[in-house]
Formats: C-alpha cells, sequence, structure tokens
C-alpha cells in the first residue's frame, strides 16, 4: 500500500502545477501574486474573499481559535446485578478542547483540533489526543490536503460500512468521529460531482489503504462509488468496494452496500468475502421531534470479519429527540446486537443555562459480555 501512497504523493503535484501554470501564462504581470505568510497567520481581518470577480463574504484571514471545555462526575456501578460480582464507584473526567482554523479563504488552510484532560478514579491519569491537524491548499482543478483529518463517507448515523477511515465513538454524547493520518486529493468533475482520492499516511503495507470514490448528485439524490485496496502493496490484502446514496422523500432514506474481497498473491479468494448492507430512514416532526433508524447486516461467507467496529450479523441503532425548545433537548438512542446479547441505551437531558454554558444530565446502560450502569453529569462552555 505504501506503493500507491508514494504514486498517489507524486500525481498530485503534477496535476496541482498545470492549472497553475495555464493561469500564470494567461495572467498580466501585475496581477500575479504570491504566497504570503504574513497574510496567512496575521490576526482575522474584515475584507471579503473574492472567487472569481464576484465578492463574496468568507471567512476572515488568519488563526481563529475555538473550543470547550467540559467537566463530567459518573458514578458507575458494574454487574448490578450480580451481588457477588458487584462494584462501583466515582469516576471524574475534565477535558479541553481547542480548534484553530487559519489560512486565505478560497487558496489554503490549516485546521487543528487537540484535546487535553484528566481522569480522576482511582487514581489521576492525564491524556491527550490530537484529533485533526491537516494542510490544505485549493486550486481549480484539485484541492490538495494532507495531515490528520476527519474523512467521512458513510450516510448512517452510527453504522456507515464504507466509512474505512473514520469510526464513531459510541461513549460519546455527541457521537464523535476519529481522524486519519492521509493524504487526500479532491476534483471536481461537475457542479455536484467529484473524485476523491485518499491514501493513508504513516502505516505498513499491511494496514495502508488507498483508493478514490466518485461522488455526485442524481434525481435529488446523493451518491457515491468507492474502490479501495486495503494492504494490498505485496498482493495479500482485501478489495473494498462500495456503493452509498441518500435522498429525502418526506421521509429521509440512506443505504450503503460494501463487498470486501480478500486477496492472496493477487489472486482474488471469494470463500472469504464479506458483505454488508446498512438501510436508515429519519424523520421530523414540527421541528421538535427527530426520529433516527438504522439497520446494519454482515454476511459472511468464510471465517473473515466485516469491516468496522460492529462486526455482527444483524444490528440495530435507533434515536428519538425532542427539543421542545432552542434551550432544551431531550434524547434516547439504543445500539443493540440481539443475536450476541448485547446492547448499549443512553439517555440524556440537557439544557443551555447561559450563553455558550450548559448542563446535562446522562444515564447510560451497557448490556452484554460485561454489563454496567452509569449515571452522570456534565458541565460544558463553549468559548
Amino acid at each position: 500500500m505504501s506503493r500507491a501512497a508514494v504514486a498517489l504523493a507524486l500525481l498530485i503535484p503534477a496535476m496541482a502545477a498545470w492549472p497553475q501554470a495555464e493561469s500564470q501564462s494567461e495572467a498580466q504581470p501585475e496581477t500575479q501574486t504570491a504566497f504570503d505568510p504574513d497574510a496567512f497567520f496575521s490576526s482575522p481581518g474584515t475584507e471579503p474573499g473574492v472567487l472569481g470577480d464576484v465578492a463574496s463574504p468568507a471567512r476572515p484571514a488568519g488563526l481563529v481559535f475555538s473550543g470547550e471545555a467540559s467537566a463530567d462526575i459518573l458514578y458507575t456501578i458494574v454487574e448490578p446485578f450480580d451481588a457477588a460480582a458487584r462494584t462501583a464507584g466515582y469516576t471524574g473526567a475534565t477535558s479541553l478542547r481547542l480548534d484553530a482554523l487559519g489560512g486565505k479563504p478560497d487558496e489554503a488552510k490549516v485546521e487543528a483540533s487537540v484535546v487535553v484532560g484528566l481522569l480522576d478514579g482511582d487514581g489521576s491519569t492525564m491524556f491527550l489526543e490530537l484529533r485533526k491537524l491537516y494542510l490544505s491548499i485549493y486550486s481549480r482543478a484539485v484541492d490538495l490536503s494532507a495531515g490528520r483529518m476527519i474523512i467521512n463517507y458513510g450516510r448512517g448515523t452510527v453504522f456507515s460500512p464504507v466509512d474505512l477511515f473514520s469510526t464513531v465513538d459510541v461513549s460519546d454524547l455527541r457521537l464523535g468521529r476519529t481522524g486519519t493520518d492521509a493524504l487526500r486529493a479532491q476534483l471536481p468533475l461537475g457542479s455536484f460531482s467529484g473524485l476523491d482520492l485518499v491514501a493513508t499516511l504513516g502505516k505498513p503495507s499491511g494496514d495502508g489503504i488507498a483508493g478514490g470514490r466518485i461522488f455526485g448528485n442524481a434525481a435529488g439524490w446523493d451518491f457515491g462509488l468507492s474502490a479501495f485496496g486495503a494492504g494490498l502493496a505485496d498482493g495479500y490484502g482485501d478489495l473494498v468496494a462500495g456503493l452509498d446514496f441518500k435522498g429525502d422523500l418526506e421521509l429521509g432514506l440512506s443505504a450503503e452496500a460494501l463487498a470486501r474481497l480478500p486477496f492472496s498473491a493477487w489472486v482474488p479468494d471469494a470463500t472469504e468475502a464479506v458483505y454488508s448492507l446498512m438501510l436508515g430512514a429519519d424523520y421530523s416532526i414540527g421541528g421538535q421531534w427527530f426520529f433516527d433508524l438504522e439497520y446494519l447486516a454482515n454476511l459472511r461467507s468464510g471465517s473473515a470479519q466485516a469491516v468496522g467496529d460492529f462486526r455482527a450479523a444483524h444490528n440495530l441503532f435507533g434515536s428519538v429527540s425532542w427539543k421542545p425548545d432552542e434551550l432544551t433537548a431531550l434524547d434516547l438512542r439504543c445500539i443493540a446486537a440481539p443475536a450476541e446479547g448485547a446492547v448499549r441505551v443512553t439517555f440524556s437531558l440537557s439544557r443551555s443555562v447561559a450563553s455558550g454554558a450548559s448542563v446535562a444530565g446522562y444515564l447510560m446502560y451497557q448490556g452484554g459480555d460485561v454489563t454496567g450502569v452509569s449515571l452522570g453529569t456534565r458541565l460544558s462552555v463553549a468559548y
């Protein structure tokens, strides 16, 4: 897979240089501009960006910082229905997330997000998580990005078999996604379609992923076709091909289909193929009630596992949210693999108490190999 990454790395500068050379040959000397580091890293300004000959409001140049701080207190009971194995205890978690966004609109940007936190239980543990850190350069023919970024192809809220680069943290109240170190090139093929090429960075050939996805819109439906090689640099890996689409017919509908075909010395092995299918539907009533339902099925020809974190034959996700006003939200969601007896239920109630500040209470239940019940509260402040 390292060969694919190197090939993509060599191809991208050539594609980027071609439109730049053409535009510079046609431009007058006085209109040519060079990269301006002072403008790129300067304080935020107020001048609008310009796209073509039409002035348009845009993100200000320079670095803009934002983020959120939160503090959780959690009481957890493990094996609450078994007196002999039951344990309980308090846990505290304090975290600070800092986001940074900078650059010149419509030309280039740098984006970063880092989380630092402290866990208090039997002892204190400090953690540091780099969620995003990548650079992007835009041109008429191709947009280039490199670094740690969140690449989300999936149509589902939780179940997304076509998401080879990002997973959902089901323990997170907001179902946040993980980032991936990658090299990415996005080429427009029309007003509503394009080609997205991605190769992971910093992984051995057996774990690397490289390939592409064509996306577009037809008859009001968004769709994507993808094909990626996972660890295929030496001929021993998987060819992963997927299809995804989403549309709105009063009821929002989404679907994803993925086929994983193992290779051995460049010879496909259909006896170990794995097929995944996700069907989803979402609906809202009066801007207050929101419903989301997803089903994921995995069909295995042999012993190979399905792609992603949800590998059971049948998986279900459902959520109901009620927002009676702009300050209050009540959410109930459930993720289950019925045949395995695994289930995770989360109930939360949040209320905005000041500008950028909110208080939430939540209850979590997990059943399966280990059963646990957690009751927590969270105070968060955005800035």
